[in-house]
């Protein structure tokens, strides 16, 4: 064994790698792109791999995806006629100089030349920002610069001749004509065109294969490019609320928390954006009147919480040199969590009901509610598109845990909450789920599903967990369940109710005569 070549190839390997993290930490805060792995893909395939546009290099180049490489060319095209002071050469200088962080952006080695991988990134980035519509505003823009140039020419040139502005206008109006037709051509959409030749289902696709974790560029390359196309535009758009606005319109079914001013200024890609608007508004207390109880009270509250559970809490200094361990509390000494069934919090007495989208005080599909007795859940719309959409969400936290937990915390909820059909049923009926599955079982096995292979420490400091703590409080109190019960099984029908009422009346009469009864017998009137 060659002991001086082993060490210097491993010199070489470690020198790779160390220049990975040194581009990692060249000032700007960057997420890997992950694979998903092996056997969390099997669950769902299409649900992490795109179907008719590849973008980023893990796809790049399979030969299902090359019809769209010609719909690229052609975006590129467009962006090259929009770029007055700039050429190819520019675009590819500029871009190659981010070549190296932008391949660091990827956890898996690329086994592309830089030639090719630039090619990639300037033919992926011109096809994100056209296909979105991005550049729409921007050929607007340069239209309406000409026409006010061409107008300034002509009344200069003109000196004031009646004649010769009628001929200078009808000049103007032709030119004006052939640049309207011009612009008609260059914001032609190519993908509108390639829609009318393979079906309606194309814009359908684009919207999954946008958003899978394994279909990602940085935003910084978006950036770059969109810098060179608007040099020398005098009010360009703003890209950044540009793709923000094609979120919102793939978003459009779910309730989202963020409006028009306040849109995402900083992100690291297209997924990203949307996990931002997926987000919670604002946490759920961390208080609840299960923590609080008056010290006159407390022997009283022991005594329920042993026989009849009043109020279920374990306190800080309630700990013993029992070799026995409380129920729900493993040796560490933390309280264990979970969440239950829908059906079990109804019977526990805790109201579920759909939480209604208020325009002044917007909420996000994240954005669970539990305050006097019931659980409020935003409205959720699924089809079949929504589990990959969801997938790749929970690929995406799992991968880049400095991004939260908020979204999983969220999956996991619903999926013990509808983990039986009954449950999904409930929760339709309460119009908490709108699907368009086939049944209420594809539904809850979905959820199931979803959460497989999935790592969440249900005690961990997620924003579920104060509720999820007052919930299991309110299940574990046993006067709420039989009044649940008695409410569930007898007052929800009136003759029964009526009939409860007539009971208690004459028990109260009885009662009252056999207490007159008693005292006419003690003190017997004089």
């Amino acid at each position: 064994m060659d002991m001086s070549e082993l060490v210097r190839s491993m010199t070489q390997e470690l020198d790779y790698y160390w220049s990975l993290d040194a581009e990692r930490d060249c000032g700007k805060e960057l997420c890997l792109i992950y694979k998903v792995q092996q056997h969390i893909r099997d669950y769902d395939r299409f649900a992490y791999e795109p179907c008719i546009v590849s973008v980023g290099p893990y796809h790049h180049g399979s030969a299902s995806l090359l019809r769209m490489e010609n719909v690229k060319w052609g975006y590129l095209d467009v962006i090259m006629r929009l770029s007055c002071q700039k050429n190819l050469l520019d675009y590819l200088t500029t871009l190659g100089a981010l070549a190296k962080q932008a391949r660091s952006c990827y956890s898996e080695d690329i086994n592309m030349e830089s030639e090719s991988f630039l090619k990639m990134l300037l033919l992926d980035g011109c096809y994100i920002l056209c296909s979105l519509g991005v550049v729409t505003g921007l050929v607007q823009n340069r239209l309406e610069q000409y026409q006010c140039a061409n107008a300034q020419e002509t009344k200069t040139a003109s000196g004031g001749d009646p004649e010769h502005v009628r001929n200078d206008n009808v000049v103007t109006e032709d030119t004006e004509a052939s640049h309207e037709n011009i612009q008609v051509d260059r914001e032609e959409n190519i993908g509108e065109q390639y829609c009318e030749q393979t079906g309606y289902w194309f814009i359908r696709f684009i919207n999954h294969d946008l958003l899978l974790l394994e279909n990602q560029i940085p935003f910084f390359i978006l950036e770059t490019i969109f810098e060179l196309v608007t040099v020398g535009c005098a009010s360009p758009p703003c890209l950044t609320d540009e793709l923000a606005k094609y979120v919102e319109s793939a978003l459009r079914w779910y309730p989202k928390a963020i409006v028009g001013p306040d849109r995402p200024k900083h992100f690291q890609h297209l997924l990203h954006l949307c996990h931002i608007y997926f987000l919670p508004s604002q946490r759920p207390e961390e208080d609840h009147n299960y923590n609080f109880k008056p010290w006159y009270f407390h022997s009283y509250l022991s005594f329920g919480r042993k026989y009849f559970k009043l109020s279920y809490y374990l306190d800080n200094n309630d700990h013993d040199n029992s070799s026995h361990h409380k129920v729900g509390r493993p040796q560490g000494g933390d309280q264990l969590t979970r969440w239950r069934r829908a059906a079990q919090y109804l019977e526990a007495g805790i109201k579920i009901k759909r939480r209604e989208y208020d325009i002044l005080d917007p909420h996000s599909l994240l954005d669970i509610r539990f305050r006097n007795g019931v659980m409020e859940i935003p409205c959720i719309v699924m089809d079949e598109y929504t589990g990959g959409l969801f997938r790749n969400l929970i690929a995406f936290e799992q991968t880049c845990p400095q991004f939260g937990d908020d979204f999983t915390a969220y999956i996991v909820f619903l999926s013990q909450l509808i983990s039986m059909p009954e449950d999904v049923t409930l929760l339709a009926k309460r119009e908490i789920i709108l699907h368009q599955l086939d049944s209420d079982d594809n539904v809850s096995d979905l959820f199931t599903t979803l959460h497989k292979e999935v790592v969440f420490d249900f005690n961990g400091n997620h924003y579920l967990k104060s509720l999820c703590q007052t919930m299991e409080a309110h299940y574990q109190n046993r006067i709420n369940r039989w009044m649940a019960w008695l409410w569930l099984n007898h007052f929800r029908n009136p003759w029964l109710a009526l009939g409860a009422c007539v009971a208690v009346i004459v028990l109260v009469c009885t009662i009252v005569q056999t207490v007159y009864g008693i005292l006419a017998y003690v003190n017997p009137p004089e």
